[in-house]
């Protein structure tokens, strides 16, 4: 008996260890970037600490080890716990106006399920559809949607700069080469599609999406949220941003973007990676746990927002509606 439980708590010291002290220097992540990494894996460490903490004392372990793991609780749950109760509040219920169904979607460059992908579009019918990893092997989904969707605008660049926007409504570009490229041998890493759009009804508003690279290296993402916020500050009026940010929203980085920019983030506690995994030459199927990607609205209502079914991708798609406040 003596051994059972000395194992027992030793592995619980080791997962006190391994949850507890990463949410402690998460929250000082404000101040030291590198530890703003561990927000990323909030939802681990949340049920971890938790864990760590029932099992400390119930196996009445050191003061010090208790100590540790109810701190490391209590960080994790000021970050995490916020997020996950905003998911719970009802969505502002809109009359009288001109809605808009919008679809924003990581394809995840290696699939070629188009017709799996088509399926969920055509059930979906958003009016506007916000494609990234969209790239040259998936050229066959342009022809596609060109029935549905006869405006539309394509980047092709390095990396995450392949993205594409179809649209039931024209518009009109706001773009450059630099914000948009062309070229799919070049070596650009992001880009950005910024439209705007005047509906019949007179409803004005604009619509930027992008791919953030992921968190590490934290200067090149830092860059790239830097040029985001700075578009994003010269666009006025109704805005919408959504896109694969590769940042969760327990992470400062991504909560820097909001408050620097002045946007409203409508995906709360949505997770959508990953959905699959490539495991050698078999694909394995998760339930995904990390929210990644995310609409930000300015001047705007959301009515209702939610995850779409799996289309063969890494990620789910979001489909939201929305409406240009009064």
């Amino acid at each position: 008996m003596r051994f059972i439980l000395a194992a027992l708590r030793l592995l619980s010291a080791l997962l006190i260890l391994a949850t507890a002290l990463p949410a402690l220097l998460a929250l000082g992540g404000f101040a030291v970037p590198l530890f703003d990494l561990f927000n990323h894996l909030q939802l681990f460490l949340f049920f971890g600490t938790l864990l760590a903490a029932v099992a400390a004392l119930l196996l009445s372990m050191r003061p010090g080890w208790k100590i540790v793991a109810l701190l490391g609780f209590a960080a994790s749950a000021w970050i995490f716990v916020p997020e996950w109760l905003s998911s719970l509040a009802p969505r502002q219920v809109v009359s009288d106006v001109q809605i808009v169904r919008v679809m924003t979607h990581n394809l995840y460059g290696q699939r070629y399920d188009l017709e799996r992908l088509r399926a969920v579009i055509r059930e979906e019918d958003p009016d506007i559809l916000a494609l990234q990893e969209f790239s040259a092997n998936q050229s066959g989904l342009a022809q596609m949607l060109r029935d549905r969707y006869p405006y539309s605008v394509r980047c092709r660049g390095g990396s995450r700069a392949n993205l594409g926007l179809y649209s039931k409504f024209p518009f009109e570009t706001e773009m450059g080469p630099a914000d948009c490229p062309a070229n799919a041998r070049g070596s650009q890493r992001i880009a950005h599609i910024l439209v705007s759009f005047k509906l019949s009804s007179g409803t004005a508003f604009s619509l930027l999406t992008t791919h953030m690279d992921w968190p590490y290296p934290i200067e090149r993402q830092r860059e790239q949220f830097d040029a985001a916020i700075e578009t994003v500050r010269n666009v006025k009026g109704p805005l919408l941003v959504v896109g694969d940010f590769n940042s969760t929203p327990w992470s400062y980085a991504l909560q820097r973007f909001a408050a620097e920019t002045g946007l409203k983030r409508e995906t709360r506690n949505l997770m959508t990676y990953p959905e699959l995994v490539p495991v050698r030459r078999r694909v394995l199927q998760l339930e995904p746990f990390l929210p990644l990607d995310h609409v930000f609205q300015r001047g705007m209502i959301v009515s209702e927002l939610h995850r779409s079914a799996a289309t063969g991708s890494d990620h789910l798609p979001v489909v939201f509606t929305f409406s240009v406040a009064p």
